[in-house]
């Protein structure tokens, strides 16, 4: 890229939210994943693993080619190091999503009929807290046409608390989730046990890095 050419080179959010979606392609094939567990349908399960590990590579390329863009680009409204961490957070969500497969990919596991209902909660509202951080990521263009002030950061400042509720909410019905079934430690085996858990501490990991994520844009926004 020539020097008018960095003058002039198209907003890195246009390429920030592509990457925000794509990271979100990762978290939306949760859902089909723990219904093929919930069927105990394995085949289906590493089927969607290789979905998944597809999925996130695509959203590692358009890491990789944006973070080369931003290095060139002049008159940005934030600085690169935080255009760049703020990559690395949202790109955090995706590889937590397919840790998630990979765990599923790597048993057989079971899942008791008393547990699933608890369980499709947990990580529908895990996907939930992604979708939120994918709204905030659709304003970004807006936000940066503005300096990241006004009132459209505002309106990013409330979406971040809410992303904060939903990620709470998550917690909430994680920890429900695990009582339930070390309630149950008399029935289930030690392994079964260790494979709820490593559910519970990858899908944990979806959610906690797309707050993180939010919380990083608030700090850019206030840094303003």
């Amino acid at each position: 890229m020539g020097i008018i050419g960095r003058f002039f080179a198209p907003s890195p959010f246009v390429k920030l939210h592509e990457h925000s979606e794509k990271v979100h392609e990762c978290v939306k094939l949760l859902y089909p994943l723990t219904n093929a567990l919930l069927e105990e349908d394995y085949e289906k399960i590493e089927e969607l693993h290789n979905l998944m590990s597809k999925t996130e590579h695509e959203a590692d390329q358009i890491k990789t080619a944006l973070r080369d863009e931003i290095t060139k680009m002049y008159f940005l409204s934030v600085g690169r190091l935080e255009l760049s961490q703020f990559l690395a957070y949202q790109d955090d969500v995706a590889d937590a999503a397919e840790d998630f497969a990979v765990v599923l990919l790597l048993r057989k596991t079971k899942l008791p009929d008393e547990l699933k209902a608890d369980f499709l909660a947990f990580v529908e509202q895990v996907i939930s807290v992604s979708e939120q951080l994918l709204n905030i990521a659709e304003q970004l263009s807006t936000l940066a046409g503005t300096a990241f002030s006004g009132q459209e950061a505002e309106d990013v400042l409330k979406a971040v608390e809410k992303i904060g509720e939903e990620e709470w909410k998550a917690d909430r019905m994680e920890r429900k989730f695990a009582r339930r079934f070390y309630e149950m430690e008399n029935k289930l085996d030690p392994i079964t046990i260790l494979f709820l858990d490593k559910y519970c501490e990858t899908l944990s990991a979806v959610a906690n890095n797309s707050e993180k994520t939010a919380k990083y844009l608030r700090l850019i926004i206030r840094k303003k």
